[in-house]
């Protein structure tokens, strides 16, 4: 068991954890993928019967534990385990084996990590439900869907060509599956994101002024100034010319991944000479990477008529009240990227973990969470995730008030309550007793 929180120094813990309900019972586990990467996670338990007494046998463990994982974020704090576990539900946050850095991350060999995480709670628990939050939702769609395929149908490569060995695996099987503020998956939210206006690649100011949503010209106001207001033609040309820029990238890194498997088979050729089977072998093995300036570019973060909600002007990545370009020139997402990794991950044209693709292969009955003050996912996309998904039993559900981390948005948003805890109450557990007691 855990120490509690409170004995702990308070830094250790994210704010919504230092005043952590003393009654949810906390484990650490050590779960390993299955081809054996050791992986960390945190279990969440209800609180003990009234009445139990300190040294009395344990109650037994509750039929149903929710699952939560994210591509390369810590979920072991999730916001939502102390929430539920005091809903009656056994809880766990797992890491992956790409925790804090996805430069080389392929979603493919991320399923052996979900999976691994799986096998384990199922030694335990009767039924698993899988808690989709953010790109946990694109990493768990594809998940279940290689696990609902006979090994010999899944997918054996990345989009890079490397070899993923998910038949060789048996993928434990899941009972149920929520969707909560999910984007389309990394690289569909990337793809949105893309600068078109990127002239070069090595340069990370050089603009096209014609594609630069950041161009006064083309409807731009700094955010302390109030919204802006993108043309339609310039919408229009501005949503290609971000395809266009990713297939670009994607040609590159295709190229790099070519040219490595070339070298590779040309090291083990016979009758090649000493030097040049040395350099091919070198070439082979090296994995080459990019760098991809200004990814942090949205019409929506500023034009609050496209995609209509609740939301505030501007964008997450851009804290404490910045105008959304500093997220672009600045921080960015996905800045260093293998090319497998960037193919695998954060091409919205390549990767496989994309919720089109995945959602007509899920049958287990699923719920949409859509929070209507989110900077970054839009009821237009979760509604769709409730149209792709091939589920018998799907539900869609609003969090009014809420942002992209269920913290509640104004006014009307504190006088309805704490959002993570109208999240959690009002929306995913009436769901879940309906159909996983716990």
């Amino acid at each position: 068991m855990l120490a509690p929180v409170s004995d702990a120094p308070k830094y250790f813990y994210p704010p919504h954890y230092r005043e952590l309900d003393a009654r949810v019972r906390r484990e650490l586990l050590a779960p390993h993928a299955l081809d054996g990467h050791p992986l960390a996670a945190q279990l969440y338990l209800p609180p003990l019967p009234a009445g139990h007494v300190a040294g009395q046998p344990t109650p037994r463990d509750p039929d149903t534990v929710l699952l939560l994982m994210h591509p390369r974020g810590d979920f072991q704090l999730h916001y939502a385990a102390p929430h539920l576990a005091l809903g009656g539900y056994a809880v766990c946050g797992a890491t992956t084996r790409y925790l804090h850095n996805d430069a080389d991350a392929l979603h493919e060999r991320l399923l052996l990590d979900v999976g691994g995480v799986i096998r384990m709670l199922r030694e335990r628990f009767a039924r698993v439900v899988l808690l989709g939050n953010s790109g946990g939702g694109s990493l768990f769609a594809l998940y279940l869907q290689q696990q609902g395929k006979a090994p010999a149908d899944r997918l054996t490569r990345a989009p890079s060509g490397d070899k993923v060995p998910l038949a060789d695996y048996e993928l434990p099987p899941a009972e149920g599956f929520a969707l909560i503020a999910a984007h389309q998956g990394e690289g569909r939210f990337m793809l949105e994101r893309l600068d078109p206006s990127v002239v070069d690649e090595s340069d990370p100011v050089l603009v096209n002024p014609r594609l630069d949503m950041y161009d006064p010209r083309n409807g731009y106001r700094p955010l302390r100034e109030g919204p802006s207001r993108y043309s339609t033609d310039f919408l229009a040309e501005f949503r290609r010319a971000q395809v266009e820029r990713c297939e670009r990238l994607d040609a590159r890194c295709l190229a790099w991944c070519e040219e490595a498997r070339h070298a590779r088979a040309r090291a083990g050729m016979e009758g090649v000479p000493a030097d040049v089977r040395r350099d091919a072998l070198r070439r082979g093995i090296t994995r080459r990477y990019m760098l991809i300036y200004r990814t942090l570019a949205d019409p929506r973060y500023l034009d609050p008529t496209l995609d209509p909600n609740r939301r505030p002007l501007g964008s997450l990545f851009a804290l404490g009240g910045r105008d959304p370009i500093a997220g672009n020139y600045g921080d960015g997402l996905g800045r260093v990227m293998s090319a497998r990794g960037w193919l695998s991950t954060w091409s919205g044209l390549s990767s496989n973990a994309a919720l089109e693709k995945t959602l007509p292969d899920v049958r287990v009955p699923l719920l949409v969470v859509y929070a209507d003050a989110d900077t970054e996912i839009y009821e237009a996309e979760c509604r769709a995730q409730l149209a792709w998904a091939g589920s018998a039993d799907k539900t869609f559900t609003q969090v009014d008030y809420a942002d992209h981390y269920f913290h509640s948005v104004g006014p009307e948003g504190e006088a309805l309550g704490e959002g993570r805890a109208r999240l959690c109450n009002a929306h995913l557990l009436p769901w879940l007793r309906e159909r996983f007691p716990a």
